[in-house]
């Protein structure tokens, strides 16, 4: 039954993010947080090496501010999204968090064309009274190496 919460849990994540419904989205947060999208290597010290997305729980707060502005270009008109989940693990992580792994692919239709994300998720997750909180979230894009186009939306 816990693997079904997990998998559902992630699956609403995925809907939120690509029905722009932000709020909802940063209620799945627990305080302290930490949101990571490494640049060029995986495991990279972030405190040390550029990271595409580096934030802690005010900075998501922040960032969520401006997609609901109307401010970034990107998102006006919105962006209409679709993301696959898969290939989802479940292990102990420390702190009786949750270790979550899973790959998806990230569809963005704009007016100026389709763009195609893909990589590996890994949530640590928190049981909550709730059902779950997300303590960490690290994104390893399978470009990170690569030129890409500013993230303006969440990944």
């Amino acid at each position: 039954m816990a693997d079904l919460e997990i998998e559902s849990f992630l699956h609403r994540e995925a809907r939120l993010m690509d029905e722009h419904r932000f709020d909802e989205w940063l209620s799945l947060w627990a305080d302290p947080a930490r949101y990571w999208v490494p640049c060029n290597e995986d495991d990279s010290d972030p405190a040390r090496r550029v990271s595409i997305i580096y934030d802690d729980r005010q900075r998501l707060v922040q960032r969520i501010d401006r997609l609901k502005s109307g401010s970034v270009q990107a998102m006006n008109p919105k962006p209409r999204m679709r993301r696959l989940v898969s290939s989802i693990e479940v292990e102990p992580g420390k702190s009786g968090a949750l270790a979550v792994s899973s790959n998806f692919i990230l569809c963005v239709a704009r007016p100026s064309g389709q763009q195609i994300w893909a990589g590996r998720t890994i949530h640590m997750l928190l049981h909550h009274e709730t059902g779950f909180k997300i303590a960490e979230k690290k994104v390893l894009l399978i470009n990170s190496d690569q030129e890409m186009p500013l993230l303006q939306f969440l990944i």
